[in-house]
């Protein structure tokens, strides 16, 4: 028996297989998804779905309890506002909806981000509404922070 050269066996398998690792590695690269939202409207959509998770499922009594959250998400200007009217500030409506989704990004600029909030309420004969509202935040240190909420 004679011995396997390590050369021709490495080369043998070498062109063997390479035209299938090329072709794996392209077919990856062309099935990739990227990512075409920037960074700031990420962690703007990111702080508007938290505190909206935070504030839909709250009882607004515990919610008074709780100052540090409304700081943490809210800036100054959107929680005077919230004190003179009997509408819902952050829903823009009268009742609370069921749930919320986290919509499209509209940057102004670097520290100024639109976020679409879509609210649905669901009614006992299998109705449901829809309304959307923009959260208009602005980037306050390395928060970023719901200035007001108007329909559109």
């Amino acid at each position: 028996m004679t011995p396997l050269d390590p050369l021709s066996f490495s080369k043998n398998h070498l062109s063997r297989y390479l035209p299938c690792f090329f072709l794996l590695v392209i077919f990856q690269l062309s099935c990739s998804i990227p990512n075409l939202q920037t960074q700031q409207c990420a962690e703007a959509q990111d702080s508007v779905k938290q505190f909206y998770s935070w504030y839909l499922g709250t009882e607004p009594d515990a919610r008074a309890k709780q100052p540090e959250v409304f700081k943490k998400y809210v800036s100054n200007a959107a929680l005077v506002n919230e004190k003179d009217s009997r509408v819902d500030p952050f829903f823009n409506s009268d009742t609370l909806p069921t749930t919320f989704k986290i919509g499209k990004c509209e940057p102004v600029d670097d520290d100024h981000i639109n976020v679409q909030v879509q609210l649905y309420w669901r009614y006992g004969d299998n109705r449901t509404d829809q309304k959307e509202v923009y959260a208009d935040t602005i980037k306050n240190g390395d928060q970023w922070q719901i200035e007001s909420v108007e329909g559109r």
